[in-house]
């Protein structure tokens, strides 16, 4: 059993609790059962027959667990002494031949911890752990600070002692450890558990907001794109009692951090912890107390009932007279994602990213936004709606009034939605907007025209008419493509920066498969009108199904190899790619491949020969 969770979340307290470790300060509740014995209120002698013997525990920060004054040796034959498992000689005896297990020489053995390294370090805690060979093994960040090789040792030595039949509980921010050596993982914030999964499902299939923002943050091997991170900060939780009001009397849980200020007369906090950092937090979730659920094979603490969806595209299609710019596609993006679409030029990409900010209607299909039928509501009902969706077009000159300044351009859809008439609340939401995308909020800006700005000042200026209205979805349609390399690589951070502090959904377009590999959580390739291949970015990118993809990701870098040159046609039946594709066998031609979902349905490719 893995448990991952931010520093500050519990993981060493709940570690600690087990072991009957925590200070004389500490109420412990509840229950910590070792088959039939009950370890909470076991006195100091009973649990030292129990340490070392049935359940042991590798500490975290390495040399600071050891005695500076002693020889490692002697360190390590310990537990055998005073357990009564032999005298000092058979002791030492035993130590030796456990620590050249774990890869020590035997001068180590007669060194003292200051002249261990890191590494050797973590080696001599292994081996005083495993000597007593326990049932279960209790491991705090074995990992941390070690070098690949170390790393790589640690969890062979893991791998081990479980094929052995011993427990491990495994408690590390290392998440390929995770998924390489554990059946189950507990994700636990601010005390709390949030989820509890299967291993293998953490990069593919979390259900928790939380689960799903540590994986995006994690810099592992298969992951292509740029940290993603999670808004905010987490600290830590009190609990208090008011004597002062009445209505909030009575010992009660209150989170402290940032912006988070203690007040005498607050109500009692009720809702998820994780609420005010979550990207798809709806009201109830401040309001009502989350349970854990299970969901699919998943227990999650989620009122929502897991990863929600923050627009979903069904069958959405559009013609142009005789051309169809898109045949019927389904899309859905997840609740604080990135999502990138590619594909060549004319091939449906800003044609779906417009349809499904709104900006164009449908021939036919269904749009929904937040769960909400967008097609069916009424104008009134859906503006709140509306008003959530920010869009920063392709053309940044074309894209805004060169008659006006450009505080009117940032201040512009507060006025079409009706909500200017406080004109210091515009000022001072306009003056926001121009702070979130590093622009001056001097007067003398304010004035200026677009012609007057380069082309990176107007670009950030559409940025910041398309965060006023304080957006769920973003959607940007080639926002990069007409700048240079070193205003392209600000801008990208700079959305990329706000899309985690604001907690946005966004639809990225783009034909650079650079751009995308570094910025998206998944990506979705188009040719001629038809989605062809979606799935996890590291994935798609990293190992395409689809031919088109791999065609994609050669001309990126300069290569086309074993593929026909030419335009794209608009398709009538068949594969688009078919007449340019190396692979295409007869059916290619006259049907058009089923959507083929692999890996549990995230990575799905179109395609009779993947």
């Amino acid at each position: 059993m893995a448990l991952v969770g931010e520093s500050g979340s519990g993981k060493t307290t709940l570690a600690k609790a087990m072991m009957g470790l925590l200070p004389g300060n500490a109420e412990i509740f509840g229950s910590v059962a070792l088959g039939k014995t009950e370890l909470i209120g076991l006195d100091e002698k009973s649990l030292n027959k129990i340490r070392w013997v049935r359940v042991a525990m590798v500490f975290q920060n390495g040399a600071i667990n050891l005695n500076p004054l002693h020889h490692i040796i002697d360190q390590v034959a310990e537990p055998l002494i005073r357990h009564g498992r032999g005298n000092k000689i058979e002791a030492r005896h035993r130590s030796e031949k456990i620590l050249k297990q774990m890869g020590l020489r035997p001068e180590h053995s007669l060194r003292f911890p200051h002249e261990l390294s890191g590494g050797e370090i973590q080696r001599v805690l292994l081996a005083m752990a495993l000597i007593m060979d326990p049932e279960i093994l209790i491991l705090d960040e074995p990992t941390s600070a070690l070098d690949p090789a170390t790393k790589a040792f640690v969890a062979h030595v893991i791998r081990g002692v479980r094929n052995q039949g011993v427990s491990v509980l495994l408690i590390t921010h290392d998440l390929d450890l995770v998924e390489k050596l554990a059946d189950d993982l507990a994700v636990l914030y601010l005390g709390q558990i949030m989820e509890i999964m299967p291993a293998r499902d953490l990069f593919l299939h979390p259900l928790h907001p939380y689960t799903w923002a540590l994986g995006r943050s994690y810099p592992g091997m298969a992951s292509l794109r740029d940290l993603g991170g999670i808004r905010g900060d987490a600290f830590y939780r009190i609990r208090h009692e008011h004597l002062q009001a009445a209505d909030t009397a009575g010992p009660h849980t209150h989170v402290v951090g940032p912006g988070l200020f203690h007040e005498d007369h607050h109500p009692p906090p009720v809702g998820c912890l994780f609420q005010r950092r979550c990207t798809q937090a709806v009201k109830d979730c401040l309001l009502k107390d989350v349970q854990m659920i299970n969901v699919g094979g998943h227990q999650v603490r989620c009122l929502r009932g897991g990863i929600a969806n923050r627009i979903e595209l069904e069958d959405v299609s559009k013609r142009y007279g005789k051309l169809t710019a898109l045949y019927p596609t389904r899309l859905a993006l997840h609740a604080g994602e990135v999502f990138c679409l590619v594909g060549e030029t004319g091939s449906g990409k800003s044609t779906l990213a417009m349809i499904a900010a709104g900006v164009l209607p449908a021939d036919q299909g269904r749009r929904f936004f937040d769960g909400r039928n967008m097609h069916e509501c009424k104008r009134r009902s859906c503006q709140a709606s509306v008003e959530r969706i920010g869009v920063i077009y392709q053309n940044p000159l074309e894209a805004v009034s060169h008659r006006l300044t450009a505080f009117d351009i940032v201040a512009e859809p507060l006025r079409i939605q009706g909500v200017g008439k406080d004109l210091e609340q515009v000022r001072k939401r306009v003056k926001q907007a121009l702070t979130d995308v590093r622009l001056p909020t001097e007067p003398a800006f304010f004035k200026r025209h677009p012609h007057e700005l380069n082309m990176g000042a107007v670009q950030r200026l559409c940025i910041a008419r398309a965060l006023i209205s304080e957006p769920l979805l973003l959607v940007a349609d080639e926002p990069t493509s007409c700048l240079d390399p070193s205003v392209q690589a600000k801008v990208l951070k700079l959305l990329l920066n706000l899309q985690i502090e604001k907690g946005l959904t966004m639809l990225f377009v783009t034909h650079d498969i650079g751009v995308a590999r570094k910025i998206g959580d998944r990506v979705g390739v188009m040719t001629a009108g038809t989605m062809v291949e979606i799935g996890p970015s590291a994935r798609v990118l990293g190992s395409p199904l689809h031919p088109y993809t791999k065609f994609l990701i050669q001309s990126a870098g300069r290569e086309t190899e074993g593929f026909s040159a030419g335009i794209p046609a608009p398709h009538t039946a068949g594969c688009p790619f078919a007449p340019r594709c190396n692979r295409a066998g007869a059916p290619c031609f006259s049907e058009l491949p089923p959507l083929i979902n692999l890996d549990g349905g995230c990575h799905m490719v179109r395609c009779f020969n993947p």
